[in-house]
């Protein structure tokens, strides 16, 4: 039986860890469960799919940078005897990056989502910030200002997921879109 407790709780620890780098991937597990939870709770398969949808791709991504940065630390020894070749290095390592941002803008636009369904459903508003923070913060990646958005989106991600309660009243969610629709 699912329950937005449970989610507040895996959701919320999950968020704080996820801020620190060598307890991101329990973090990450945690938040994906608290997600699952609270998709079953609403009885929206939706938001559980978007949020999949939004870490695969951020994964993919990241793994692009990642290989990116790794080729161009590869390729740093032919540097060394031949400065010409740096411009080459940084050329194809802009190209991979933008790529990978790209790939990650589109993750954080389906994370969005997600996360704009979870506030409209619980009337927890501070998830549509988190993930509004999320997406302008991948926007401006390649500058410091992205970089402070998206750590301020992850301490309103953390704080949306204990703001959750145990349980919605009974007017809301769906019951309170089929009843405003008559």
């Amino acid at each position: 039986m699912a329950s937005l407790k449970t989610a507040r709780t895996w959701g919320g620890f999950g968020a704080v860890l996820s801020m620190f780098y060598f307890t991101y991937f329990l973090g990450f597990i945690m938040k994906l469960f608290a997600v699952k939870e609270i998709s079953a709770y609403l009885k929206k398969e939706q938001v559980m799919k978007d949020y999949l949808w939004a870490a695969m791709l951020n994964i993919i991504g990241n793994l692009v940078m990642l290989g990116a940065f790794y080729s161009a630390w590869d390729q740093m020894q032919d540097v060394i005897g031949n400065p010409e070749e740096i411009n080459a290095i940084f050329r194809s390592l802009n190209w991979w990056f933008f790529l990978g941002a790209l790939i990650m803008l589109i993750g954080v636009w389906f994370l969005r989502r997600s996360y704009d369904t979870i506030a409209s459903e619980t009337g927890v508003k501070t998830f549509s910030t988190a993930g509004l923070l999320y997406l302008w913060g991948t926007v401006f990646i390649f500058f410091f200002i992205g970089y402070l958005l998206i750590v301020a989106a992850a301490v309103l991600e953390a704080m949306a997921f204990f703001g959750l309660p145990e349980e919605l009243p009974e007017g809301s969610g769906e019951a309170q879109s089929d009843t405003s629709a008559q």
